[in-house]
């Protein structure tokens, strides 16, 4: 297996609160190696991570150095000799003479981390830093450190974008040799900013776009779910179950049958009784032959759980309008209402009307497409290492 070295430190960690899915998700296509830059994040990661597979976790810890004025000194006459040739820009004023000497302590940093001596990894994934939510001084040394030690190594860096890329530095992503954003109008702003449009490489799997977000949104921490797993090669469907749909509900088993494709299917529980009959013991009856066709991977969920497994699902259909539906659409779900009895309406807050079975599959199979061609963390690092770069075990 390829390896990976993700240098983490404090500030990323406390503000990329569920970075540590990603490092889970990367672990099951590639040895991870979680570069640690404090005691504090190298033991709450470690807790987050136990028992994960494929993953080593280590520490690298900063180390103060003793500072004089001599070599004050001699720092400011090799920036001279180094810098001694340049102007500012359309001037014949050299750039060392605004670089604040009488304050020159300003530009040196007594911070060394003496542990990295190199990197042993094919890739590595640094955060691409913001001025306005700038590291510690012993992050900028930590990440400053790794990206010089994986450039003397010739191994490739990849910038992930993190903060608002309007206030990300400049030079930064020029080192990078890859840039990872999450939204189209970073990737055109990378390009408008001088970045080859080959190497920006836009990520649209949702969980591991919220991987890297530093808002939480409640309803997103549900993608984590484990207790259904939903993989990358399924359709996750969630059938909105009415009493009064019946005919409609057959319909639309009918027409995710005719999909092809492996398909985790969930019927939503609705609190229906007739007499002495249970909504269960009718949904046994009518239901489960047209779905034991379809799939062995069936959930009937409780009315207490919508939340969940519409987060999870990729595709809601209900037989009629009701909230869910339109809550699984605001979340970027698709959202589709199915009943043949009802005319063409124009869609609503993204929910889809159907009135045909052959659109409805038709529209599943495009679901089913949209979701295979989604693009994760893993296929854009499985496409910058490239079949044959050779692996570091």
């Amino acid at each position: 297996m390829k390896k990976i070295l993700f240098p983490l430190a404090d500030k990323e960690y406390a503000v990329i609160e569920r970075v540590h899915f990603l490092l889970k998700s990367l672990s099951k296509s590639f040895i991870v190696e979680v570069l640690i830059a404090s005691k504090d994040v190298h033991e709450g990661i470690s807790k987050k991570l136990k028992g994960c597979e494929n993953v080593i976790l280590r520490l690298a810890e900063p180390k103060y150095l003793p500072f004089n004025f001599d070599f004050r000194n001699d720092l400011a006459r090799i920036f001279i000799q180094y810098t001694d040739n340049i102007c500012i820009p359309n001037t014949d004023l050299k750039l060392w003479k605004t670089a604040a000497f009488d304050d020159f302590w300003g530009h040196v940093s007594n911070i060394s981390f003496p542990e990295i001596t190199g990197i042993d990894a094919d890739i590595v994934l640094l955060p691409v830093i913001s001025f306005e939510d700038s590291p510690w001084e012993e992050a900028d040394v930590f990440y400053t450190t790794v990206a010089f030690m994986a450039k003397k190594a010739g191994v490739k860096t990849v910038g992930y974008q993190v903060y608002p890329v309007f206030n990300c530095l400049k030079l930064m992503p020029r080192l990078m040799d890859a840039i990872i954003v999450r939204e189209e109008y970073e990737r055109q702003f990378y390009i408008n900013d001088g970045i080859l449009p080959e190497n920006i490489h836009l990520l649209t799997d949702e969980k591991d776009i919220y991987s890297l977000s530093t808002i939480e949104e409640v309803y997103k921490n549900h993608l984590y779910n484990d207790q259904i797993e939903i993989g990358r090669d399924e359709l996750g469907i969630l059938v909105i179950n009415h009493q009064k749909f019946r005919p409609q509900i057959k319909e639309i088993f009918n027409a995710i049958g005719q999909l092809g494709v492996p398909t985790v299917l969930s019927l939503l529980k609705r609190e229906y009784h007739v007499r002495e009959v249970t909504e269960d013991q009718i949904m046994e009856k009518l239901y489960f032959n047209d779905i034991r066709k379809i799939t062995d991977r069936f959930y009937s969920i409780e009315s207490q759980s919508i939340v969940p497994i519409v987060m999870l699902s990729d595709v809601i259909i209900s037989p009629t309008y009701v909230t869910p539906v339109e809550f699984a659409s605001r979340n970027r779900k698709k959202a589709f209402i199915y009943n043949p009895l009802c005319g063409s309406r124009q869609d609503i807050n993204g929910v889809k009307f159907v009135n045909m079975q052959t659109e409805l599959t038709a529209l599943l199979k495009k679901a089913y497409s949209a979701k295979k061609e989604s693009v994760s963390m893993t296929n854009i690092l499985k496409l910058l290492l490239g079949d044959n770069h050779e692996s570091k075990g």
